[in-house]
């Protein structure tokens, strides 16, 4: 467990159990929650990329404390209907991000135990096998090595144990998100160790056919998440069109259905913004989803375009959970300020 995550952890125990979680939620909580993840593993599976992972046995677990909550869980449409509801009855919204294959193998059978809706935001280059997906290759460099070392930036990282490499894959991912200059410095010592990231694509995306299982499934919606899986706020206005209005096309010839909701990849503030919303409503998106903390609120109904999201991580407990669902992190994100997350 990682410092940040122990202060983490050690933040949501106190909330949850001096009764502070509740009172914050009387604000915070929102009509309802989206949680977002992305892959599904087998339990007893080692991955250094653990931010984007969660093994099928926790992922049940989570969700069968947020139903023991009576909040009832519902597909994205509905979500969006509930916003002009006068339905008291807070709701949970699942999402999964990228496409890959276990959503299918391992989430799939999940879901249908609960009876859970959920959405699986695609990028087409997962499907085409042609995304850059650096973060399969680094994930593959720290497990490989026992010391990561980026000269040029100065950055070196220790990671000989299960520990470090999980520490270490935090770092230079949240070090990526904070300067994309980063990449290339990565994708080279990626190269250097003769990792091949197609082959690694191949092994954990959805193919066409798996796709197209997924989308028939009455309890899947199939949503956009761009072509290239790129940091939509860095490209031009043409770029982002294209991406947005390509990946769309690709899903719904390859599902034969209508694909009305998105999500930006990264989804936060470095990643996604007012220009990027427009471009989603403009194709033909009905919502869009961010990374920005928080739970959905009735006024959410007049910004789709910017959809709060709450992961559900590997190490959550009832404590995180707790204060996930009553809004505690978004109150200390926003330091007590506008409880609803726009961009």
């Amino acid at each position: 467990m990682t410092v940040r995550s122990s202060v983490k952890t050690a933040i949501s125990v106190a909330a949850h159990y001096s009764g502070l979680s509740r009172a914050i939620a009387t604000r915070y909580r929102g009509r309802g929650i989206i949680f977002a993840l992305h892959s599904v593993t087998d339990d007893d599976a080692f991955h250094p990329d653990d931010t984007l992972r969660c093994p099928a046995g926790k992922l049940e677990w989570a969700l069968r404390w947020v139903k023991e909550q009576n909040i009832e869980f519902v597909s994205m449409d509905e979500a969006v209907a509930r916003l002009s509801e006068p339905s008291t009855q807070p709701f949970a919204t699942i999402t999964f991000d990228d496409g890959y294959a276990d959503n299918l193998t391992h989430a799939l059978p999940v879901m249908e135990r609960l009876g859970a809706p959920f959405t699986v935001y695609v990028t087409t280059g997962m499907v085409t096998r042609e995304i850059d997906a650096w973060w399969f290759g680094l994930a593959a460099l720290i497990r490989s090595r026992d010391r990561i070392e980026l000269p040029t930036a100065g950055l070196r990282f220790e990671c000989a144990d299960r520990a470090g490499k999980r520490r270490t894959f935090r770092q230079m991912e949240a070090a990526i998100h904070k300067d994309f200059s980063l990449l290339p410095q990565v994708r080279e010592a990626i190269k250097e160790s003769g990792i091949d990231c197609r082959a690694l694509v191949d092994h954990e995306a959805l193919d066409e056919e798996q796709l197209q299982r997924l989308a028939r499934h009455p309890l899947v919606t199939i949503g956009g998440h761009t072509t290239t899986h790129t940091n939509l706020a860095r490209a031009s206005t043409s770029a982002v069109e294209w991406e947005m209005a390509a990946n769309r096309t690709f899903l719904q010839d390859v599902t034969g259905q209508p694909v009305r909701h998105f999500a930006y990849p990264f989804g936060h503030a470095r990643a996604c913004g007012n220009r990027e919303a427009e471009i989603a409503r403009a194709v033909g998106f009905r919502t869009a989803s961010t990374t920005r903390l928080g739970g959905v609120f009735s006024e959410h109904r007049d910004h789709l375009y910017a959809l709060p999201r709450i992961q559900l991580a590997c190490d959550d407990t009832p404590s995180t959970l707790r204060c996930k669902v009553d809004g505690v992190f978004r109150a200390i994100h926003s330091r007590l300020g506008d409880p609803v997350a726009l961009m």
